[in-house]
């Protein structure tokens, strides 16, 4: 059976439970596919962030990367763990603001930031914003004189090391669309160029080499490239001060899975920054961190409905499911893979090898190829786990099917943090000219 996580265990009935919340009885009813959330573990794996980073290495600060699952109520949970934020857009920055984040905890990412995302971080006063390439310099330039604001800075910086993940989620190669190589000292020059910048505060140096990580090598060879280049800019008089290294801790989507803990790869990583920064007579700078995945991957689970039930003779056996692609597209764009159970049969002995499809108009819509399941039928409820993370981030209305409402569980009480779509928020801005009415 897949492994439970969190606050999960199987009742006297033997239904599944997430925080207290009876899955099979609570879903038995919906229409629509839900994510539930667990509270209790996205706290908890916040608090292992933030004790062993106090432990390791005090000078430092976790931000969540809300890119994974992003909502007012996150953003209220963050605030009151302790952690910053990490944000990519602008609609990620207006959440924050709209649930009164302390901004000065704020960094913003993205590869090509709008005047108007620019705009609105540095008039509500972000903390950092990260410059990913030549032209946010020139535009950063000019909206700090506009403005006649100062803003704290760091760099994207491309170490060019491939991370053990897939191709779509590995970030830190020289053939990546974020940051700065630091091949014929392109880096070099653009930290430089923003350190003589009137409005420009050059903090320091950020890097993120991919995500869904199981081991440091891929940290530490990174880390020590940007260390040299922290010597290398010291003789020329420009201090790193801050060290962002991203996120990336893989977490369990199979059985196959086996990441180390928080603290590991905190201590792994805290040691590599003074090994590597100490050798070179460097001072330590301050270490920031952007956790996502690690945070709200295992916290989340998403239940579905089976209908129908198609076999096809000598092949495979389909069992259709009330979501799919626009609730899950991981499956079709990463070749992800998930573990999952019959919720209302968790003590069912008899197993049998099915695939999960979704009901979107598509062959590809496969959410489980050839999973053992407990005994699945029509009717049953499925839960798949690990899906907390850019599942409702990247879910979507196609075959204008509505978008699942995420629910928050904990002591045996359900709290809707986003209400599911119905079919009027799927029309809400359609428009009929005047000419075909």
């Amino acid at each position: 059976m897949a492994k439970l996580h969190g606050t999960m265990n199987i009742n006297e009935k033997g239904n599944l439970e997430i925080g207290g919340l009876d899955i099979a009885e609570f879903a038995k009813n919906n229409e629509y596919p839900v994510y539930l959330m667990d509270e209790e573990l996205i706290r908890k794996n916040m608090k292992e962030y933030k004790e062993s980073f106090e432990e390791f290495y005090p000078n430092s600060r976790v931000h969540y990367a809300s890119k994974a699952f992003m909502s007012l109520a996150m953003c209220k949970i963050a605030e009151k763990e302790g952690l910053g934020l990490d944000v990519v857009s602008g609609g990620e920055l207006y959440t924050a603001i709209k649930a009164n984040f302390p901004m000065e905890k704020i960094i913003m990412h993205g590869n090509n930031k709008s005047e108007q995302e620019i705009r609105m971080a540095i008039e509500n006063g972000i903390g950092r914003i990260v410059i990913d390439n030549f032209y946010e310099i020139d535009l950063l330039d000019k909206i700090t004189k506009e403005l006649d604001k100062t803003i704290d800075v760091m760099l994207r910086i491309k170490p060019g090391i491939h991370a053990d993940t897939h191709h779509y989620i590995t970030t830190g190669h020289e053939d990546s669309k974020f940051g700065f190589i630091i091949k014929e000292d392109i880096a070099k020059k653009a930290i430089k160029l923003v350190s003589e910048k009137e409005k420009m505060n050059f903090k320091g140096i950020h890097m993120h080499i991919g995500s869904q990580v199981f081991n440091t090598k891929g940290y530490e060879e990174s880390i020590k490239i940007i260390a040299k280049l922290s010597k290398e800019l010291k003789n020329e008089n420009i201090t790193v001060k801050e060290f962002d290294l991203g996120g990336g801790l893989g977490v369990v989507y199979t059985e196959a899975d086996d990441p180390m803990t928080i603290k590991e790869f905190v201590k792994l990583l805290i040691q590599s920054v003074k090994s590597e920064f100490g050798e070179l007579g460097l001072e330590l700078p301050k270490i920031m961190v952007e956790p996502g995945r690690s945070i709200v991957g295992e916290a989340g689970t998403t239940v579905y409905k089976i209908g129908s039930i198609t076999e096809v003779p000598g092949i495979r056996k389909y069992i259709a499911i009330n979501g799919g692609m626009g609730d899950n597209i991981r499956p079709a764009l990463y070749q992800a893979k998930y573990d999952a159970v019959v919720a209302n049969k968790m003590n069912e002995v008899k197993k049998e090898v099915v695939t999960v499809a979704g009901k979107c108009c598509e062959t590809g819509d496969i959410i489980l190829k050839d999973v053992e399941l407990n005994n699945p039928e029509s009717g049953d409820i499925l839960a798949v786990f690990t899906t907390g993370a850019y599942n409702y981030t990247m879910a979507s209305n196609y075959n204008r099917l509505p978008v699942p409402g995420v629910a928050l569980v904990k002591d045996g009480k359900i709290d809707w943090i986003i209400k599911p779509q119905n079919y009027d928020d799927i029309l809400r801005n359609d428009i009929v000219p005047e000419r075909l009415k």
